[in-house]
């Protein structure tokens, strides 16, 4: 399964305005075609909404093999003159793409052939960059991918899509009718010199809010002036109220809040990383200081065993006993009996007598 990420859930779609990306999420009619991403290491992916229209806001690159589109960045710059333009040297990350297989791209679902993240950076060294997004016939063009280079990789032949521009609507969709495709899309109409109004109200509170500082500033700097020092500022210490003049209360638009609101919320995710390292230090301490401890304990008792011990003098080598001599038995010499020997004697004493 994808991690989800922005031009993943839909198809793209060749039309006047060149490569449209037609979103199959209920809000694709306004992340898609205004304003820009960013990818955030704790919140995920974020979107900045803008007022230019676009088919869509994304950089491309190919090869022989691949085709592959990232989401601009809030670094990415549109200008009627020079197209797209990047500022502080911004270089779109790895995970910022979507490669597919060229044979997919015209494909209806293509989320089915995205490739995982992990092969992204191996895919984009091998790539070359595409055409970025220009201004033709006031209107944005988004060309990318030359449509014969995708006519050739996928052996097909791609027909033009018409855009209907609804006034009311929920999101887009893709038609069918008659044989010849087209694309319903909301596209709410911004009226210039609203917007005209909107910046001018925008630099009026932005001059009042320096002259208000200007002022502000300089009556901080009367205070200090005026304020008592050495010891009579030890003897009013204690009466010192914090004053905060009328004049230093700015006004604040409603985007400087959403930017403090993602500032503030940006510190409170710092600081609960801060608390969770600094809790995991805590415990990696705790589980030293046991294991040392326990260390202690068992030194301990080797100690005390050893003195609970009785020391002997040195110990006597055994004595093996020494088993008897085993006496060989050897056979008895043959004898006569003794009846015969005395038989023998008669005889010889018989014959000594006359």
């Amino acid at each position: 399964m994808h991690a989800w990420r922005p031009y993943l859930q839909g198809r793209w779609a060749w039309t006047d305005y060149g490569w449209y990306w037609v979103s199959s999420e209920p809000f694709g009619w306004a992340t898609y075609h205004y304003g820009r991403w960013n990818y955030d290491d704790y919140y995920g992916w974020i979107w900045i909404p803008d007022y230019e229209w676009g088919p869509s806001w994304v950089e491309w690159c190919y090869n022989d093999d691949y085709i592959g589109w990232a989401p601009l960045s809030s670094y990415a710059i549109f200008n009627i003159n020079f197209g797209i333009t990047f500022s502080s040297g911004w270089i779109t990350p790895a995970h910022y793409w979507n490669f597919i297989p060229c044979r997919n791209f015209t494909s209806t679902r293509i989320i089915d052939y995205v490739q995982p993240v992990d092969r992204n950076r191996r895919i984009y060294g091998e790539t070359r960059r595409g055409d970025h997004i220009r201004s033709k016939d006031n209107r944005i063009f988004n060309r990318g991918v030359d449509v014969n280079i995708i006519e050739q990789r996928t052996n097909s032949r791609i027909n033009r899509v018409d855009i209907v521009n609804k006034d009311r609507g929920n999101g887009e969709r893709f038609v069918r009718d008659s044989g010849r495709d087209r694309i319903e899309t909301y596209r709410p109409r911004i009226d210039n010199r609203q917007r005209d109004e909107q910046s001018r109200s925008t630099d009026i509170r932005r001059d009042e809010r320096r002259s208000n500082v200007d002022r502000a500033q300089g009556i901080e700097q009367k205070e200090r002036q005026s304020r008592p020092f050495g010891r009579d500022a030890i003897r009013d210490r204690g009466n010192i109220r914090e004053r905060i003049p009328s004049e230093r209360r700015i006004e604040t638009t409603p985007k400087e809040q959403r930017n403090s609101q993602r500032e503030q919320i940006q510190k409170d995710a710092q600081q609960s990383n801060e608390t969770s390292v600094r809790r995991q230090e805590q415990q990696r301490e705790q589980m030293q200081r046991r294991q040392e401890d326990q260390r202690m304990r068992e030194q301990q008792m080797r100690e005390n065993r050893n003195r609970e011990m009785p020391r002997y003098e040195k110990q006597q080598p055994q004595i093996r006993e020494r088993s008897a001599p085993q006496i060989r038995e050897h056979p008895q010499s043959t004898q006569r009996p003794p009846e015969r020997r005395e038989e023998s004697r008669g005889n010889s004493e018989r014959r000594r007598k006359p």
